[in-house]
C-alpha cells in the first residue's frame, strides 16, 4: 500500500510531466507560429521534464528540436546572422499574412505589430551575433 506521500508525490510527477508535454507542444508549434515563443515553452519543459522523469529529461536534451532551437543558443549565447534573418524573415511573413487577414480588426494588427517589433528589438539589440 503507498503511503499518502508517496501518492502526492506521484501526482506531483504526472502533473509536471503533463504541464511539459503541454509546453513542449506549444513551443514546436512556436518554430513555426511566431506568435507563439518557442524558447520560453522549450525552457518550461525542460524544467517540467527534470522534475517529472530523468528518462524524458534526458530525451529532451538530446532531441534535435532542443538542439537548434535552444541548445544552439544556450552553448553560445549568440545566434549566426543567418539564423537571426531566418527568424525575422518568418516572423515579418506570418505577420504580414496576419495582418493582411486581420485588416478589420485594429486590436490584432497592435498586438501583431507589437510582437514583430520585440522580435526585431531582441534579435538586433539583445541577441548577440555569432560569427
Amino acid at each position: 500500500m503507498k503511503t499518502t506521500e508517496q501518492h502526492s508525490n506521484v501526482v506531483i510527477r504526472y502533473i509536471f510531466l503533463t504541464v511539459g508535454a503541454v509546453s513542449f507542444a506549444l513551443g514546436t508549434a512556436g518554430i513555426v507560429l511566431p506568435m507563439l515563443p518557442t524558447v520560453p515553452f522549450y525552457m518550461l519543459t525542460l524544467f517540467c521534464l527534470a522534475r517529472g522523469s530523468e528518462r524524458f529529461h534526458r530525451i529532451f536534451l538530446e532531441s534535435s528540436l532542443y538542439q537548434k532551437t535552444v541548445g544552439a543558443y544556450e552553448r553560445d549565447k549568440a545566434l549566426t546572422l543567418r539564423t537571426k534573418l531566418s527568424i525575422l524573415l518568418s516572423v515579418s511573413t506570418i505577420m504580414a499574412i496576419g495582418a493582411y487577414f486581420s485588416q478589420d480588426m485594429s486590436i490584432a494588427l497592435i498586438v501583431m505589430a507589437f510582437v514583430w517589433i520585440g522580435h526585431v528589438i531582441a534579435l538586433v539589440f539583445i541577441v548577440k551575433t555569432k560569427k
